[in-house]
């Protein structure tokens, strides 16, 4: 179509994520309206199912079956003992504040992998020593906000890989695509993630000073009854009491699956990630079962609990790719580039999409909410105008990771923070000077970045 009614599905997507906070409704009224728009009072509700969705599955198919498969891999770790035997060799190993700063930063790095059950169990991990060395309980969730989620969104090996690739190609859907490959090429360009990781590091290994709220000097004392109940939520987090620690059962799967994706990507001759999580998720099965750490007759119920710690981003990208297959009809990006003309400088639009990313993700609280919504609107934008396209991806990376590293409503501080105990809030406060600086850095990098690529 490519006219001014082009606008007003994103508009309206955009206005009702900031509102309400949900993205699969405004998701859901963007599309709505889109097909309205496109066919008319008469026959938009066909569409909706038979070709917006059903060509934004197609087109995902492998994106949306590995997130299913990484979700069952996980689950049958967990009901194998493995991150419970991780859990307890963390206690031993930790006495003093500087090790418990530096511990949380590397095991944050290597949870990156489970970013939600990482957020959950390091910070109860790490809340014994925490207390007993009289430390400000709000920098663990602090540096596992800053780590975890930042450092999955840079490895080719979760579940970024299979979001992002597939907005990528759900957002040009006629250029023919490989969404793997874009992805990894747009990894360096992932500047705020990148910032956010090492600025958590160096404050770690004490390189960075206390700024703001974390200038106190302690926190106060849990009682005992606190330490108890948070001793009892991380058990339950790891598996339960009839749960037998085991680290093999964390350490093959995951073997196995890093493995087998250079492997496979070698022999194909391009990246390959489907092979290495199909790989994963089956040795997974196998040794739980062979181990007898989990029981044949309950193994699907295994395989049905995996599934439910997906569902939710399932329905998120099911309804993002129809909502890219919409704005792709409606002419969305042939209309804006039209509109602007010569007045508007391509090479700013990296640094823009990460700032209107900034804009819808802090609010929200939302990683999905920002890219699902700026990834169909400023990639045609950027193939238009002759922009890199990585670069553009890791600046709609870089802005969503913006709210979802920061604000008080994103899961990635609420999870670790109130698995230490602590308000989201004061994490988010803690955050602040660090967040600032960071965010005119980022803005910097993309501005010089738009104009030498």
């Amino acid at each position: 179509m490519g006219t001014i009614l082009s606008v007003i599905p994103p508009i309206l997507t955009i206005v009702l994520a900031l509102w309400t906070k949900n993205i699969i409704i405004s998701l859901f009224a963007g599309i709505v309206l889109g097909s309205f728009i496109i066919n008319g009072p008469a026959g938009f509700i066909p569409p909706i199912v038979d070709e917006y969705m059903t060509n934004g599955f197609k087109s995902n198919t492998n994106v949306l079956i590995c997130m299913i498969l990484i979700g069952i891999m996980l689950e049958f770790v967990k009901r194998s003992g493995g991150f419970k035997a991780f859990a307890e060799w963390c206690q031993k190993k930790v006495n003093t504040p500087k090790q418990t700063l530096i511990y949380t930063f590397w095991f944050s790095m290597l949870f990156s992998i489970a970013t939600n059950l990482g957020s959950l169990t390091i910070p109860r991990v790490m809340k014994v020593p925490t207390i007993q060395n009289k430390m400000n309980e709000v920098k663990v969730p602090m540096i596992c906000t800053s780590v975890i989620n930042a450092m999955s969104s840079m490895l080719p090996i979760t579940n970024y890989i299979l979001f992002f690739s597939g907005l990528i190609v759900s957002a040009v859907p006629d250029q023919g695509f490989d969404g793997y490959t874009i992805f990894v090429q747009a990894i360096p360009f992932q500047f705020f993630a990148i910032v956010s990781v090492l600025t958590a590091g160096l404050y770690a290994y004490g390189l960075i000073p206390d700024l703001g709220i974390l200038k106190r000097k302690s926190s106060d004392e849990s009682s005992a009854e606190a330490i108890a109940q948070a001793q009892k939520e991380a058990l339950e987090t790891l598996g339960g009491d009839e749960v037998v620690s085991d680290i093999y059962a964390l350490v093959v799967p995951f073997a196995c699956l890093i493995i087998a994706i250079p492997l496979f990507s070698l022999l194909a001759g391009k990246l390959v990630v489907t092979v290495g999580i199909f790989i994963g998720t089956v040795v997974s099965v196998i040794y739980g079962i062979c181990r007898g750490r989990v029981k044949f007759g309950a193994s699907m119920g295994a395989f049905a609990a995996g599934f439910r710690q997906v569902a939710m981003v399932f329905l998120i990208l099911l309804f993002a790719f129809t909502f890219g297959q919409v704005v792709s009809a409606l002419g969305f990006s042939t209309y804006v580039i039209g509109l602007l003309g010569n007045s508007f400088s391509g090479k700013l639009i990296p640094m823009i999409a990460f700032i209107v990313c900034c804009l819808i993700s802090y609010p929200t609280g939302s990683l999905s909410a920002s890219a699902v919504i700026v990834f169909p609107l400023a990639v045609p934008l950027a193939l238009s105008s002759g922009i890199s396209i990585p670069l553009t991806v890791g600046a709609i990376i870089s802005g969503s990771h913006f709210g979802d590293l920061f604000s008080p409503v994103s899961d990635s501080v609420i999870l670790p923070s109130s698995a230490m105990g602590v308000d989201p809030v004061e994490t988010s406060k803690a955050l602040v000077p660090y967040r600032l600086i960071q965010f005119v850095i980022t803005c910097a990098l993309f501005l010089i970045a738009g104009y030498i690529l």
